[in-house]
Order: C-alpha cells, then sequence, then structure tokens
C-alpha cells in the first residue's frame, strides 16, 4: 500500500464545520486542494472581513510526501495556477534542496521569479492545520519589478504588498552563482538524441 492510499485513509470521514468537511471529499479526489482567501467574497456575508493581504494555500501536498505552500499578495486566480504549478514541479525536485540552496523558480503562472522560504506562521492555513497539523509548509516568495525579494535592500514593494510569515535567507544563499528551475515543457533527452541523429 503506497503512502498516499495510507494517507487518504487518515483522512476523517465527516467534520463538522462545511468548509473542512467540503475540503475533506476534495482532497480524496483531487490530488489536493487550494484555499484562496481575499477581498473576492464568495458567501455575501456581512461576517466577511478580507484580509490585510490576500492569500492562499495548499491542502493536501503532503499526501504526496511534499510539504504545504502559502503565498501572499497575489489574486486569487494567480494564487491558484502558482500554487498548482509548483505542487506540479515539486514532484519532479528535492524540495529541501531548492529551500535550502535558495533556488530560483521561473513559472508560467507568473512573471516574476519565486523562492521558497520554510512558512513559520502557518496560523492563517485553517483547512490545512485542521486536516494535517504537523504538516511542514513552505512560503512562495515572489521578486519585485527588478528582482529583489523582501529580505533585500531596495525592495520596491510594501510589507503589506506581500507579507513574509517564514524565515528570510542570511546572506547569500546560492554557492557557486545562481540556479534556476525553469518549469516549461521541451525536447526530453530522447528527443535531443533523435534530433542530433537525424542532423548527422
Amino acid at each position: 500500500m503506497s503512502d498516499y492510499t495510507e494517507a487518504i485513509r487518515s483522512l476523517p470521514r465527516w467534520h463538522p464545520h462545511p468548509l473542512v468537511n467540503s475540503a475533506i471529499s476534495r482532497v480524496k479526489t483531487e490530488r489536493w486542494l487550494i484555499t484562496a482567501v481575499s477581498d473576492e467574497c464568495e458567501c455575501d456575508s456581512d461576517d466577511c472581513r478580507p484580509p490585510d493581504c490576500s492569500f492562499a494555500y495548499t491542502t493536501g501536498l503532503v499526501m504526496h510526501s511534499l510539504p504545504e505552500l502559502a503565498v501572499y499578495g497575489l489574486n486569487a486566480r494567480t494564487s491558484g495556477r502558482v500554487l498548482d504549478e509548483l505542487g506540479d514541479l515539486l514532484h519532479g525536485y528535492q524540495w529541501s534542496a531548492i529551500v535550502a540552496q535558495g533556488i530560483e523558480l521561473s513559472l508560467r503562472a507568473l512573471q516574476a521569479p519565486v523562492r521558497l522560504i520554510e512558512l513559520v506562521d502557518k496560523s492563517d492555513l485553517l483547512i490545512t492545520n485542521e486536516l494535517f497539523p504537523n504538516s511542514a509548509a513552505l512560503q512562495v516568495v515572489w521578486s519585485d519589478e527588478h528582482g529583489r525579494y523582501p529580505w533585500m535592500d531596495d525592495y520596491a514593494l510594501l510589507p503589506d504588498d506581500q507579507q513574509v510569515k517564514g524565515v528570510m535567507p542570511l546572506g547569500r544563499q546560492q554557492p557557486g552563482g545562481p540556479h534556476d528551475i525553469i518549469h516549461a515543457r521541451g525536447p526530453n533527452r530522447a528527443h535531443r538524441r533523435q534530433a542530433h541523429r537525424r542532423r548527422k
């Protein structure tokens, strides 16, 4: 039996809160769930208050032996695309090395490079905390228009434009120069070999 199958079986069958109950069903049928919290309210309740900074997070990546992800400061649609793309990307790479080495990632969903940092304040991840309270989590941090991150000098955005709830890196993290991972489809090794043979 796989870890994923065990993780599915360990989920509760029911939860008293309708939102969490719905999340349980969706996590069982989909690979993972993305929850976006912004000033775009779907319930039209007077009790709803927009957050100081929009954010989104995943629930269920931990069932794939990956940390959960959160991103702050993007609109709901862009956040969803970023987290989905990163969820797919992390299946093919060692996430701990990406974090430890401060590797910059280029995504199709966002025109700015991103870095992953350890998320310390997980209080916003309500559904994830309910279903997977001990899961590791990473924050997706995007750069400003000059390629600078919040921990760098001359960062152009205000603190509430992108809240940082994780551990910011100290100094340079990329030994030997930058390492970029670009998530793009292209010819794989077999295609390159085949094309090379045709040229001969």
